[in-house]
């Protein structure tokens, strides 16, 4: 069964950023669901958008996430804390992720999350998912978790956690002065990429 992941991803308003914080916390800590919160530090792609705070559930099937929605829509409670959430922030997505490769080697006590999105050139996501798995392999430390949005054609996410910004900063140079023929692969394979990095507020595995 394929492992993977949902995200729920809340802009809140101004002000509201403490409050939906704590509320996503609670929902985990109360419902005891496996995962992480985190808020962005900043984001490449839309600088402007603000802070994120978002809630990665981690799942071993994508039947626990077709399970965990059915709790939801019978349970009026739920809803209702959804909504009362949510109207506390400009925005909420959310997004089922199947995994392509787990984390691996991952440090303890990680404080800071990067999320690294690549945008597929047309019919080439499948040979980018295998590039980024063979990349995986010969990395040093933690080796990522590559992940597949079910809702997006093009997309693939690779995400790694970090002790410190001063790993984050290490890492990120490291990778930039990778070998020629692998960033010319990776262009090659790719419309855009972004990347977001995170602060790591909760943690319940």
């Amino acid at each position: 069964m394929t492992a993977g992941i949902m995200n729920i991803m809340r802009r809140p308003l101004e002000g509201q950023s403490k409050n939906v914080l704590q509320a996503a916390i609670n929902v985990m800590k109360e419902r005891d669901i496996k995962g992480n919160i985190t808020s962005s530090l900043g984001s490449l792609a839309n600088p402007g958008d603000g802070m994120n705070v978002t809630t990665t559930i981690n799942v071993d099937s994508l039947s626990s996430i077709e399970a965990l929605h059915d709790s939801f829509f019978a349970s009026e409670e739920w809803q209702d804390e959804w909504d009362q959430t949510a109207s506390m922030c400009k925005s909420v997505v959310t997004a089922v992720l199947a995994s392509a490769a787990p984390p691996e080697d991952v440090p303890e006590n990680p404080k800071y999350m990067v999320r690294n999105i690549m945008i597929a050139t047309r019919g080439k996501r499948q040979e980018l998912i295998d590039f980024m798995l063979e990349v995986r392999k010969g990395m040093d430390g933690m080796k990522p978790s590559i992940l597949i949005p079910l809702s997006d054609a093009q997309r693939v996410r690779a995400t790694r956690v970090f002790g410190s910004l001063e790993d984050v900063s290490a890492a990120l140079i490291n990778g930039g002065s990778g070998p020629e023929a692998r960033r010319n692969k990776l262009i090659e394979l790719t419309d855009s990429y972004f990347r977001t990095i995170s602060r790591i507020h909760y943690v319940n595995v």
